[in-house]
């Protein structure tokens, strides 16, 4: 007789992004990513160290002093490709959430559309919070 496997372990471990890479946590605390249909563990995601939370939080102060000098249409550009990620992707981002949390394919379709109105929305809120001044519409460029 076999011995079973531990499915768990075999499932893809969820990276943590850090400064712009892609990380394995050296947490000893993990949580099964669990399909409700058919109860396969499809990852598992990492509860991050207090180090790696203090490193992720350090690298996101550094990286502010950069973007917030970041003009409003090179901002806006940014989210107007992740908008276009993920109009390209649709299909994909549905079958996940339906595979992760066992909504029908229909209503996953919608919660990915949602988020993509969410986005659509971001990308324009610069233009929506014109007044009379505006800082950094080009780099180094304020109009009034």
């Amino acid at each position: 007789m076999n011995a079973p496997t531990n499915v768990a372990a075999l499932a893809p471990t969820v990276k943590l992004l850090i400064g712009g890479q892609f990380v394995e946590s050296k947490t000893t605390e993990w949580r099964d990513v669990v399909n409700p249909a058919t109860q396969e563990v499809l990852a598992r995601v990492p509860f991050a160290t207090d180090e790696e939370i203090e490193a992720a939080v350090a690298a996101a102060k550094e990286a502010f002093k950069t973007w917030k000098k970041t003009a409003i249409g090179a901002r806006a550009r940014i989210f107007l490709k992740y908008q276009q990620l993920i109009r390209e992707n649709m299909g994909e981002l549905a079958a996940l959430l339906t595979a992760e949390q066992g909504k029908t394919l229909p209503d996953a379709e919608g919660d990915v559309f949602r988020g993509l109105e969410v986005v659509e929305h971001a990308a324009s809120i610069g233009n929506l919070q014109l007044g009379e001044l505006a800082n950094n519409v080009a780099g180094g460029v304020d109009t009034y």
